[in-house]
């Protein structure tokens, strides 16, 4: 029998060797196929999002209708979803159907309500009282004790006002039990007379206007009332002036993201926690009328090129103008909701996306006093004399 010395094929290493080739071959092809795949689905994604946001819409339907009598001394804001009615005798919310998910009476000569994702806030303005709403429809009472100029409500339920107490005024944060979180003292000669307020986390921004000699100024300032904050003098962690100018209006587009609007300019300012001046826009028209959303700002002017009667212009939220778009109707309202710009009134409605292209122009069926986005931007709950009325675009 013949002695085998040797046996052809690999030595040990050299197997060990090229199963580790194979094996690491194996995961490349699985991670090329996997990057493939995540690539094929965002290009999917990217490619419907921009046919859905493009899409015209060419007609609508309404796809229910609830009857309801709307009394002419009711007024009507959007909230997350919902409608809410007001007036000098009560508040409610009703849903897209027309059921009504909650109610409160009381008796104000002004009301004024603010909302803030599905939470509900209502105060008599000079009042010391204010109620706070959530979405399931308790409600708190809070009472400030101080004559009310202004006043905002958060996501998380917490109140900030603005109150006058003679040469003073003061902004005062409450929880949603009704205590006393924070008291700043404001005055005209020194940090100014508090103008108007926006709240979201631990971050409290406030519009101040005061006289500096014979100049006329502002300021934007922001206070954390949370770690940052207790590190900085006064809670203040960031604040900027501005001549000339007087800003009636602030607020949060979402958490990170703030804007402030003046007479003569438009502010935008980046930060959850420290918000700073990402853009500073002078305005050189006079603005006919501001409306803000979860997609930006837009600012109505008269058109003085001569081919419209109106122009909006939209800015996002880095301050960038994306959008200058004229338009004719007598607007009721102008709604700007997840990307859509819905521009109406009694009997007409003109809806453009983001980007200014316009989806859809027409009449509306019924004669419509209020119309509030929901989170469908194919549907809006319609507010006429007679009934609550979904409108669906197709």
């Amino acid at each position: 029998m013949a002695q085998i010395t040797s046996f052809p094929g690999n030595t040990p290493e050299e197997s060990d060797t090229s199963l580790f080739k194979r094996i690491a071959k194996h995961r490349i092809s699985v991670l090329i196929r996997i990057i493939i795949a995540i690539v094929a689905i965002a290009a999917i994604v990217i490619l419907s999002v921009k046919r859905y946001k493009s899409q015209i819409y060419t007609d609508f339907e309404i796809v229910n209708s609830t009857e309801k009598v709307s009394l002419e001394n009711n007024a009507y804001i959007n909230n997350n979803g919902s409608v809410i009615t007001y007036s000098r005798d009560g508040i409610s919310a009703t849903d897209d159907t027309g059921k009504v998910i909650w109610n409160m009476t009381y008796e104000m000569q002004n009301p004024i309500v603010h909302t803030a994702s599905g939470v509900v806030a209502v105060c008599d303005y000079n009042g010391h009282n204010v109620y706070l709403i959530d979405g399931n429809g308790k409600q708190t009472e809070i009472d400030t004790n101080l004559p009310i100029r202004d006043f905002c409500v958060s996501k998380d339920q917490t109140i900030a006002t603005i109150l006058e107490d003679n040469d003073n005024s003061w902004i005062n944060l409450y929880s949603n039990t009704g205590a006393q979180l924070v008291e700043i003292k404001a005055s005209i000669d020194k940090t100014g007379y508090p103008v108007a307020v926006t709240l979201s986390g631990e971050v409290l921004g406030v519009t101040y206007f005061y006289i500096d000699g014979s100049t006329m100024r502002s300021s934007v300032t922001f206070y954390n009332f949370g770690g940052i904050g207790e590190n900085t003098s006064d809670h203040i962690v960031s604040s900027y002036d501005y001549a000339d100018c007087v800003i009636p209006m602030i607020g949060f587009l979402d958490d990170e993201n703030v804007f402030a609007l003046g007479d003569n300019r438009l502010m935008f300012f980046e930060g959850a926690k420290k918000p700073v001046s990402s853009s500073d826009t002078i305005l050189a028209e006079n603005i006919v009328g501001a409306y803000y959303g979860d997609s930006g700002v837009g600012l109505v002017y008269y058109d003085t090129s001569g081919e419209h009667k109106y122009r909006i212009d939209l800015y996002e939220k880095n301050g960038k103008k994306t959008v200058e778009y004229g338009f004719d109707i007598d607007f009721k309202d102008i709604l700007i909701h997840h990307g859509q710009i819905a521009i109406y009134n009694e009997s007409q409605i003109i809806v453009l996306n983001e980007e200014g292209t316009e989806k859809y122009s027409g009449n509306l069926p019924d004669s419509v006093i209020f119309l509030s986005a929901t989170e469908s931007n194919r549907k809006y709950i319609a507010i006429t004399k007679d009934a609550v009325e979904t409108l669906e675009f197709e």
